[in-house]
């Protein structure tokens, strides 16, 4: 056999071809993690079968993200300063209750423009679609340690601590979540992850998940003076558009701590504790008025001043107004009296 020498220049290319081939066979192997942290930004931790990328957040973080987003789904929020709840998907049809900013809705049924929903005060009805967002973020309580609770007729929402643009005009009753507080303002969370500033003036600050602490009969109808010349509005909750007989007494007794259902009736089964005659009678005492002399039904609701005067949401008048109890009209349809705060 022929032995083969190899001269040292000969030597030289063969060591430099196999270490040309090594880096080559580098680059290729790792490109695939070069790849992977290009496209994420984090280092590649890809399994060598399956080149799944493993999550960097722990599992309990990721439940608990999950378990929130679990809870409002279904769920919408108001966009409005008050939202109009009809009894069917047409504008014509009878106004059942409204809606205020940044209340959640349970959405159960869309029709074209319309949805249908059960608002916080427990009624049913269709609103149109335009005025809610799915985007739940502002209201997840889980998010945020305090909220305000307007507790004035209305309030301004700004771009900006001190003033700057208005966002949004607000009504007494809306809770908006507390993110910060610079001087004598809240900075709030907003429908859509926006943000913005309100004067805490004429608010109260509660915990997340807290209901709001309860007050006094003297408290109670101090919030229902402040409606006197508010328009009378069938289905109304608020002093934007008028309110209604027991949408006075709900949104009133809502934000000092006790939660009323919607309507007179209702409201009259729902509270327990009777008073037994007119020289019992104490400030902030709720009157229920039948609409005959039969006392058959309650049609109508006000609250007691004193002074044998109450305060009413009276269609007759078209307004909030303060009357006089001592009346014919009056006491021959007084059907009972309850109260709320001792």
């Amino acid at each position: 056999m022929k032995r083969m020498f190899v001269n040292n220049a000969e030597m030289k290319k063969i060591i430099l071809f196999f270490v040309i081939m090594g880096i080559y066979g580098i680059f290729v192997c790792g490109c695939g993690q070069f790849a992977q942290e290009a496209n994420t930004g984090l280092p590649y931790s890809g399994d060598k079968e399956t080149n799944e990328v493993t999550n960097p957040g722990s599992s309990d973080e990721n439940k608990e993200a999950f378990d929130i987003e679990k809870k409002y789904e279904g769920k919408a929020v108001v966009l409005e300063t008050v939202v109009d709840i009809f009894r069917e998907p047409d504008i014509n049809s009878e106004r059942v209750t409204q809606a205020i900013f940044n209340q959640p809705v349970e959405v159960i049924e869309e029709k074209a423009t319309w949805t249908k929903v059960k608002v916080v005060d427990g009624y049913v009805g269709w609103l149109r679609s335009k005025f809610i967002d799915r985007d739940c973020t502002s209201i997840m309580e889980e998010k945020y340690t305090d909220r305000a609770v307007i507790t004035g007729k209305t309030k301004k929402v700004y771009s900006s601590a001190g003033g700057g643009v208005t966002l949004k005009d607000v009504v007494m009753g809306t809770e908006l979540f507390i993110k910060g507080k610079k001087d004598r303002y809240y900075e709030v969370a907003l429908p859509g992850g926006l943000t913005g500033w309100i004067d805490t003036k004429d608010t109260i600050k509660v915990p997340s998940g807290s209901l709001i602490p309860a007050t006094s009969a003297q408290d109670f109808l101090a919030t229902v003076g402040k409606f006197i010349g508010t328009p009378y509005l069938w289905g109304g909750v608020s002093s934007w558009e008028g309110v209604d007989c027991s949408g006075l007494v709900y949104i009133c007794s809502r934000i000092n701590g006790v939660d009323l259902p919607r309507d007179a009736d209702m409201q009259f089964e729902f509270i327990k504790t009777g008073v037994g005659s007119m020289e019992e009678l104490k400030v902030g005492d709720l009157l229920f008025f039948s609409s005959n002399n039969e006392l058959k039904d309650i049609s109508h609701v006000g609250v007691y001043a004193g002074e044998g005067k109450f305060v009413q949401a009276a269609k007759s008048k078209g307004m909030v107004v303060e009357s006089d109890l001592n009346t014919e009209y009056y006491i021959k349809r007084l059907k009972g009296i309850k109260r709320i705060f001792e």
